[in-house]
């Protein structure tokens, strides 16, 4: 299993969503969880938290608000 972040600006904060992926990261597993945070540490934070929880050393993120 893969716990995979996913950040996207939104106005002043950002939407994050932590989703729970099989071992390829083709196929969400479960419901994705959405929540708004001011900081990208805190989606991190909690991101981290769910893949410690869940017995994972990493986890996956997938940043959309760099532009390039």
């Amino acid at each position: 299993m893969i716990v995979r972040l996913t950040i996207q600006q939104d106005g002043a904060g950002f939407r994050a969503m932590i989703s729970k992926r099989d071992d390829q990261g083709s196929a969400a597993i479960g419901a994705p969880e959405i929540f708004l945070v001011d900081n990208k540490d805190e989606a991190r934070k909690r991101a981290k938290e769910m893949a410690r929880g869940l017995g994972l050393k990493t986890y996956r993120v997938v940043d959309r608000t760099l532009k390039v």
